[in-house]
């Protein structure tokens, strides 16, 4: 395993790791999104982003794969393929922020971002008609932003999806099928930055078991639930995992 995995056990990194993936886990199976919004900025108070978000590619891409292939033959492709082309545009940039961007900056941006996206959809924000193919991919390239500089693709498609007529089901697909295709350009940009390490692929494969329980416990859940309830969950775990990363408050203690 190697010295460097085995002190990352002991110092209870994995602890701490831990908790905020199963969180993540059960909001990725439930609704099919936030799982970098809850993950990134809590893990941000132990790791620096540029290993949090490599260290949530790696294990989000292994524990959806089954969901991510079914989501295919459901989405819209109508509106995924546009958001695709924005998003791939733009995911370099989002990454270059992230090799050099400062820390403290990062982690306001990323829970500011996760709060204005809530507050929105809390507000009943909604499109009044379906966006053309360039307004569509120009939401996707935002996503590609910020996906590449804190794996935040979530809050604009979610912003642009449950702010149309998608029921809850559709959105969830939507999701699924998109960022299983942001994967592989998300995948490959880390990899060329060189954020993709050997130390980082054991740390993600050390906390894959609990992130497959509770993607599989989330994906249970999803069937039984209103499209109320979807909503509410969704919004409300994210503004929290916001709300408690924001560094106002180590600024208070």
């Amino acid at each position: 395993m190697g010295q460097g995995v085995w002190a990352w056990l002991v110092e209870g990194h994995y602890l701490w790791l831990a908790g905020p993936a199963v969180l993540a886990g059960l909001v990725r199976g439930f609704s099919g999104f936030g799982a970098a919004m809850i993950f990134v900025p809590l893990a941000g108070m132990l790791e620096a982003p540029t290993v949090a978000v490599p260290l949530l590619f790696l294990v989000d891409s292994l524990a959806t794969l089954h969901i991510t292939l079914g989501a295919f033959r459901r989405c819209t492709w109508a509106e995924v393929l546009p958001l695709l082309l924005g998003a791939t545009l733009t995911v370099p940039l989002g990454v270059a922020l992230l090799v050099s961007a400062d820390p403290l900056i990062m982690r306001w941006a990323i829970s500011l971002t996760i709060l204005a996206a809530v507050l929105a959809l809390a507000a009943g924000w909604r499109l009044r008609r379906r966006l053309p193919f360039l307004g569509t991919a120009a939401v996707g390239a935002v996503a590609g932003v910020t996906g590449g500089a804190a794996s935040l693709s979530g809050p604009p498609l979610v912003l642009f999806w449950l702010g149309g007529q998608s029921d809850a089901a559709q959105v969830r697909a939507n999701i699924y099928a998109i960022f299983g295709l942001l994967g592989l350009v998300t995948g490959l940009t880390l990899w060329l930055n060189g954020l993709l390490t050997l130390a980082v692929l054991r740390q993600a494969l050390i906390l894959l078991p609990a992130y497959v329980l509770a993607i599989l416990a989330g994906a249970r859940l999803f069937p039984h639930a209103s499209e109320g309830f979807y909503r509410k969950v969704a919004l409300g775990l994210c503004g929290l995992a916001a709300l408690g990363a924001l560094p106002l408050w180590e600024e208070l203690t």
